[in-house]
């Protein structure tokens, strides 16, 4: 009997040991793992300060003429002179080709014949009229008679002056496409003219910058084929976004009395659209993203604060913060990910 209580004794004071052991354990790992979680994480730190620049925007655009216009025929008729120069200037109004007026011209002289006829008519049945020698009725006939004359030979000068076609505008003219001789029709472009003394750009931007580009607004573009800066004003805006690639159409326009500019040519655009002062930025490499946006991780007593903020405009490194920071915030910027809140952190690099 004894044998057996000093056994049980023995077995039970094993399990006692054994159970010490266990519990010892755990709460050793348990202390070791609290002691990992406040490892002190270096880091490198950004300090929030107030922050000025001119936000620009760059794009592709296309030069075009301040004004262009096909030289066309409006009749079917033959070029008997053609008075213009390829390659030369020409003024508003200047006589650019001659048509065959030959039928106009002698049609216009009949009726003239016959005018004359008809206002003599006219004036005797008038007089006849007023002493009530003839009606009224046979009066305005005559009456009518004349005036129609009078209409057609209008009609005819008309015509005739289609047969001299001139300049709509001053400007350059191009390439001459027919010669003396050459029948022409209202299909056919006879030359081209642009005035060229203005120059206009062309170009779109997505529609979030619909609120900082305005007419009057200054911008500045380059060329390939030359290394001058040159300024523009905005001429326009159009009023609504281009659905299926969701920017904005622009045009600008610019001197070009020089002729430097060549129309139908690409240029890059650069635009100031807005100053912005006081304004925090910070590293774009300090962002958390987030399901509902971004959070940062600030430094405060030497320990990881997660702060969720709320971003504006971008540039290259860095990133405007429009609410959630201060002034002189220090954030973390590097080794986010073995960052976790409360996490003791010590500084190695102030940026």
């Amino acid at each position: 009997m004894k044998r057996k209580l000093i056994l049980f004794g023995v077995i039970g004071l094993i399990i006692i040991l054994l159970l010490i052991r266990i519990f010892s354990d755990k709460g050793k790992k348990k202390t070791e793992a609290v002691a990992a979680s406040k490892q002190v994480v270096p880091v490198e730190v950004f300090v929030t300060r107030d922050t000025s620049m001119i936000y620009q925007l760059s794009t592709i655009g296309s030069l075009r003429a301040n004004e262009s216009v096909a030289i066309v025929s409006e009749i079917s008729k033959k070029v008997i002179t053609v008075f213009l120069r390829e390659g030369s200037f020409v003024s508003k109004g200047q006589l650019l080709f001659k048509l065959d007026d030959a039928d106009i011209v002698a049609r216009i002289n009949k009726l003239s014949i016959e005018d004359q006829l008809a206002a003599t008519n006219e004036a005797r049945q008038k007089a006849q009229l007023a002493k009530g020698g003839i009606s009224q009725e046979q009066y305005d006939e005559t009456l009518n008679h004349l005036n129609t004359i009078r209409a057609e030979i209008e009609i005819l000068k008309v015509d005739l002056s289609k047969t001299e076609i001139r300049a709509p505008f001053a400007g350059k003219i191009g390439v001459r496409n027919v010669s003396e001789g050459a029948l022409v029709n209202p299909n056919m472009v006879l030359a081209s003219l642009q005035d060229v003394s203005k120059i206009k750009i062309d170009f779109s931007v997505p529609e979030r910058y619909a609120g900082d580009l305005h007419q009057g607004s200054g911008i500045f573009f380059t060329t390939d084929y030359s290394t001058k800066v040159y300024k523009a004003v905005i001429e326009a805006v159009e009023p609504d976004v281009e659905k299926k690639t969701r920017t904005i159409f622009l045009r600008a326009i610019c001197e070009n009395r020089d002729g430097s500019l060549v129309p139908g040519a690409s240029v890059r655009v650069e635009l100031n659209l807005q100053a912005l002062d006081k304004k925090l930025f910070i590293p774009t490499a300090a962002l958390i993203p987030t399901v509902k946006g971004y959070d940062v991780y600030l430094m405060k007593s030497g320990k990881a604060v997660l702060q969720p903020v709320t971003t504006g405009i971008r540039t290259t490194l860095s990133v405007q913060i429009v609410d959630g920071l201060a002034l002189d915030d220090t954030i973390v910027v590097t080794n986010l990910l073995r960052i976790k809140p409360d996490s003791p952190l010590k500084p190695v690099k102030l940026n």
